[in-house]
């Protein structure tokens, strides 16, 4: 007889291929919803009654489903890659656990999935390595925060398997918070359509908890997301979502940060008065405000900073040049030096602007600084950006300036021109 432990995406696949059922057919023989199953082979924690039905189903399923299922789920010379990889994706993960001596690939994923009934100072203790975690990839890059969001992730969904219900809330909204983090380091990677599916995930776990305030803090990063993808019309839908959701909010920072997206994409949307009345409504929300620590607010690194800083890439995409070199000069005389990837996007913005104003030495100057920054911060994004950033100097490539650049992009190996 084959039995399952514990029910995770990767069980579940496994039956429903064996099955050879779609998703949809799957879930309607578990009496389950597509999107359920779909969640589940996702990432997202199986539920209780869930778990039961699978137990039913596995225990009903004829000998040569049972068979099927056993085969997805050995470890054969070539699943066996796949099995080896859980072991070495994160330092506080599994490959912790092999270090410790468990060789046994099913049997650390076995430990990886337990955890002991939560109270609220587990939560508290989570959420602080969550706090870490955001730190470590404002100074550092994605590359630094990734084992640790890996390893707690699964952490969180164990929670969920056996948590109270009066602390539900708390752990749901913990959930959408790593899985949220995970969707940044994802778009910090340039996996986009991975980062899209993981802040949707963390947005629905937010409503779920019922938490507004992390409901529209996904909604400013699906907006965020939309730019980079020069999707402005998608961005100015998703602000304008977040900003209903923010309006009776008590957390200034994150109302501050909800008008200052709207006011990026109404931007880049060509929506002039719309981005300036926007910025306006940021400027009077953070007056006053300097970043704060993350328990504080979920937008905790707003500040003068951050609001001069975008408020010159507005002025740089309305073609205002001038104010725009000034507001993002201002940022990068507040941006605390330890934050190193958000004062090389800083220089990158004063870049275009300088463009504008015809200063091309200067702008290729203010490339090249954002460039000897990325030895502190190796950001995949911020690699992008400064690659782009030397593009915007093309039709100058034969200057001085821009081949005194090109030597100091070729001497930083994360940049290739």
């Amino acid at each position: 007889m084959v039995s399952v432990r514990h029910w995770t995406g990767t069980e579940s696949k496994a039956l429903r291929s064996a099955f050879r059922l779609s998703q949809a057919d799957f879930a309607a023989k578990l009496g389950a919803h597509k999107r359920t199953v779909r969640y589940w082979e996702a990432g997202r924690a199986i539920r209780p009654v869930y778990q039961a039905a699978l137990d039913t189903t596995l225990s009903k399923a004829p000998d040569e489903v049972v068979a099927a299922f056993r085969d997805w789920l050995r470890p054969t010379e070539e699943n066996d890659v796949d099995r080896r990889q859980l072991l070495k994706v994160g330092a506080l993960g599994a490959g912790g656990l092999a270090t410790l001596g468990v060789a046994d690939a099913e049997r650390a994923r076995w430990l990886m999935s337990g955890a002991g009934r939560p109270d609220a100072a587990a939560v508290a203790v989570i959420r602080n390595t969550l706090y870490s975690a955001m730190q470590l990839d404002d100074m550092l890059g994605s590359p630094a925060a990734q084992g640790l969001v890996i390893a707690q992730q699964q952490l969180v969904e164990a929670m969920l398997r056996d948590c109270p219900p009066a602390l539900r809330p708390d752990v749901l909204s913990l959930h959408a918070e790593w899985t949220g983090f995970a969707g940044c380091l994802a778009w910090d990677e340039g996996e986009y359509a991975t980062a899209a599916r993981l802040y949707n995930l963390a947005r629905e776990t937010a409503h779920e908890a019922e938490d507004a305030d992390l409901g529209a803090y996904m909604l400013c990063h699906l907006s965020q997301l939309a730019l980079w993808q020069r999707q402005p019309r998608v961005a100015v839908d998703y602000a304008v979502a977040a900003r209903a959701w923010v309006a009776q909010s008590i957390d200034r920072p994150l109302r501050a940060y909800v008008a200052i997206r709207a006011a990026e994409a109404a931007a880049m949307a060509g929506q002039r008065a719309a981005c300036l009345t926007a910025l306006d409504e940021a400027d009077q929300d953070i007056a006053g405000l300097e970043p704060c620590h993350p328990s504080q607010s979920r937008a905790y690194f707003v500040g003068g900073a951050l609001f001069e800083s975008y408020r010159g890439n507005c002025l740089t995409i309305l073609r205002e040049a001038a104010p725009a070199a000034e507001a993002t000069r201002r940022a990068l005389t507040l941006i605390p030096l330890q934050y190193t990837r958000d004062r090389a996007m800083s220089l990158l913005e004063l870049e275009r602007s300088l463009i504008q104003l015809d200063e091309i030495a200067e702008a290729a100057a203010v490339v090249g600084d954002a460039a000897d920054l990325t030895a502190q911060n190796r950001s995949p994004r911020l690699a992008k950006a400064i690659r782009d950033g030397r593009r915007e100097l093309s039709p100058w490539a034969g200057s001085r300036a821009v081949r005194e650049l090109d030597d100091r992009l070729a001497a930083r190996d994360i940049v290739a021109v």
